[in-house]
């Protein structure tokens, strides 16, 4: 995910479909982006610290793998616990199994070469690996979650929705969202696919379901309605992140689909361009004035990300134009939402922070143009797995709070005991309170609704875990996929698993999609999830909320 910003036009986003020649060219940049990620991404790493100067010397020890017996005594222990948390906290030794560590400390040790700093004076790798192996069990063990009695007052009922016969890609399903493109017409199912870098609705019209493709991007994760240019049409703002395969780059854009409303098509104008990896971007009015700014989440990678404040300095009347205004220069930013957190009547935003931080931080708009950045909320070890959060009043206090889900396994294939779901609730002045509420291996995204109609705000989880997850495949199928947390009474909650063995749903959106009023739900299908390929050519599957035994 990445950026950097300009105005540039490009062309329409609509038109005729994928030719077989480039649907051909795209499945096979599909395939050699993840066979070249697999077969030359160590290899180029390991001949760069080769040749590195302060690695070169290092580089047949890191390989050595050190007897658990090594001797790390209290002045050794000292040194790695300040080397190996100078910029972050100290990793725990228990979020990984023992025979993980050797590649992790090598891992953290090869950043630190990348960093190019030289103030540190690093301890000998095989001691460091030695502390580490000799307080991590030999074995992770998960928590074991507790089900609800009662059944759910709601049942469900699934719709699967099959990719068009002549797709030749698998489906890659990073973003829905549920929305109207008009005013005056129901909402849709938005779609954003990495693999074919399409962006698509699906349209509910009694029992047709219509698919029609609006633009064609490169890897689009985040969309986000808004009236940019404030014709009154409404336009989508998307988040690119340029490639499938994670890497450090500069192909990550922000796109601007600007509807034509006579025609109900959109054109494709690219507004920031030359990023690393974008993973979110979202309409902020920071002066209140009504013109809108973009923030930018440019996750990035190791090397790139940042987070941007794109200043529209365009004039009524003309097109927006941006300049770009580095607010964080931290890699690894997955949300930015927007609201006014602590209730001065200006527009602020939260950032959720990955990599080296895990953290939820404020962006308190201090009305000058600037912004005050306040952490909120820090988790207690680096293997969180931060994937997602959502700014709701979850217990109906007034106050908005933060739902946080954290299960990403992508970095290293290994499950991990603090993967779940928490709730930062907002005791007023800025302080908050962290609520775990549930334990699930992948968690990526959790969303609230009053799924059983009762008045207050259930949440739905889905997971997301690697297709190359080290992990026992007996086991991994008995992994919840989707799970809804039933609030029985303010802040409490009891959970009820609806599926399990398909953590391959990297997004989930709720809506009410018949007009019955009762709230359903829809999940989609990513070829780089845990057993992604049972699903066959399914991008989509619809959760259709038949109601509870009263017949509501």
């Amino acid at each position: 995910m990445g950026h950097q910003a300009g105005l540039a036009g490009d062309s329409p986003g609509t038109g005729k479909a994928m030719t077989p020649s480039s649907t051909k060219r795209r499945l096979r940049l599909v395939l050699w982006s993840a066979a070249l990620t697999v077969i030359l991404v160590p290899a180029v790493l390991a001949a760069w610290q080769w040749w590195s100067g302060r690695a070169r010397a290092d580089y047949a020890r890191l390989l050595e793998k050190p007897a658990d017996g090594a001797d790390v005594d209290a002045e050794m222990e000292s040194r790695i616990k300040s080397f190996c948390g100078d910029c972050h906290a100290v990793p725990l030794p228990e979020s990984f199994p023992r025979d993980a560590w050797h590649e992790e400390v090598i891992k953290g040790y090869r950043f630190y070469v990348w960093s190019e700093r030289t103030d540190l004076k690093p301890p000998p790798v095989q001691a460091t690996v030695a502390y580490f192996r000799s307080r991590a069990p030999v074995q992770l063990a998960l928590p074991q979650p507790e089900e609800a009695v009662n059944p759910f007052r709601a049942s469900f009922m699934t719709e699967r929705i099959d990719a068009d016969p002549s797709a030749r890609l698998p489906p890659a399903i990073a973003g829905l969202r549920w929305a109207k493109l008009r005013a005056d017409s129901p909402p849709v199912i938005l779609a954003s696919d990495q693999s074919s870098g399409e962006i698509k609705c699906l349209e509910f019209s009694g029992p047709k379901r219509r698919v029609r493709r609006l633009a064609q991007l490169d890897s689009p994760c985040h969309m986000e309605p808004c009236d940019l240019d404030r014709d009154g049409s409404i336009d989508l703002l998307v988040a690119d992140l340029g490639t499938l395969t994670a890497l450090d780059h500069d192909r990550g854009k922000v796109v601007w689909l600007r509807q034509d409303a006579r025609r109900g098509t959109f054109e494709k104008v690219v507004l920031a361009s030359g990023l690393g990896r974008v993973a979110d971007v979202r309409p902020i009015d920071t002066n209140g004035t009504g013109k809108l700014d973009l923030v930018v989440a440019e996750f990035g990678l190791y090397r790139t990300g940042k987070i941007l404040l794109l200043r529209n300095v365009g004039s009524r009347g003309q097109w927006p134009r941006f300049e770009p205004e580095e607010l964080d220069p931290r890699t690894g930013t997955i949300h930015v939402p927007v609201v006014d957190i602590n209730g001065d009547g200006r527009a602020d935003f939260l950032a959720l922070v990955s990599n080296e931080s895990e953290s939820v931080e404020a962006f308190l708009n201090l009305g000058n143009g600037k912004f005050h950045r306040q952490t909120l909320w820090r988790a207690p070890d680096l293997t969180f797995g931060s994937d997602g959060i959502e700014v709701v009043d979850l217990n109906g206090d007034g106050k908005m709070d933060v739902l946080y889900a954290n299960g990403d396994a992508f970095d290293n294939t290994y499950l991990s005991p603090w993967h779940g779901v928490q709730w930062l609730e907002n005791l007023g002045n800025m302080q908050f309170k962290c609520h775990r509420l549930t334990d699930m291996p992948g968690a990526a995204v959790a969303l609230a609704g009053d799924l059983d109609g009762d008045g207050d705000l259930d949440i739905l989880v889905v997971s997301y875990l690697p297709y190359n997850l080290k992990c026992d495949p007996e086991t991994a199928q008995q992994f919840a996929s989707i799970v809804l947390l039933e609030q029985v009474s303010p802040g409490r909650f009891v959970r009820h698993t609806l599926e399990r063995g398909l953590a391959c749903h990297a997004a989930v959106v709720v809506g009410d999609f018949n007009g019955d009023g009762r709230l359903d739900f829809a999940v989609g299908t990513h070829l780089t999830g845990l057993h992604a390929r049972e699903l066959g050519p399914t991008w989509l599957t619809v959760w259709w909320n038949q109601g509870n035994v009263s017949g509501k």
